[in-house]
């Protein structure tokens, strides 16, 4: 049913209850409820189910106790040690390692690109070249071991 163009919704009564909705929609759910019974209990329910759920937590609470958690923290830790893995990443993570490890990558990848420079492949020479109708021939030499290289090409 529609009252003040709000529709009987409990999810909406949820949300107005959580304090969810924004400034109109709060003040439009607030008319609603003035006037609509149905909203007004799913309201009261809302209000008595937070009431319960707290007064359960505050019960459950108050039968720990809290007061010794850390001195057994504090031991459990010292028993057991600092695990291998949390200290292996406490010195990957120090600058102690990471800057000189990160200066040396820098000086090796410095001196592996400089120092060997990469090859320039030299091209062969054409000696001489004959095409006809259908097919054609060039005779290539390579400048360093001096070989003879014969390309046949059939042109069909």
């Amino acid at each position: 049913m529609k009252k003040d163009d709000i529709t009987c919704d409990p999810a909406l009564i949820g949300r107005f209850f959580d304090r969810e909705l924004g400034l109109d929609e709060d003040a439009q759910v607030g008319r609603h409820l003035k006037n609509c019974l149905s909203c007004q209990k799913e309201l009261r329910e809302n209000e008595v189910i937070s009431t319960l759920f707290k007064a359960g937590l505050d019960d459950q609470l108050s039968q720990i106790d809290l007061s010794d958690i850390e001195p057994r923290l504090l031991e459990l830790i010292q028993r057991n040690g600092v695990p291998w893995w949390m200290r292996l990443r406490n010195i990957f993570v120090s600058k102690r390692f990471l800057v000189p490890a990160t200066a040396t990558a820098m000086i090796l990848l410095f001196f592996s690109l400089t120092r060997h420079p990469f090859p320039v492949s030299e091209g062969s020479a054409i000696i001489s070249s004959f095409t006809g109708e259908t097919s054609s021939l060039i005779i290539l030499e390579t400048p360093r071991s001096r070989q003879t290289i014969l390309w046949f090409s059939d042109d069909k």
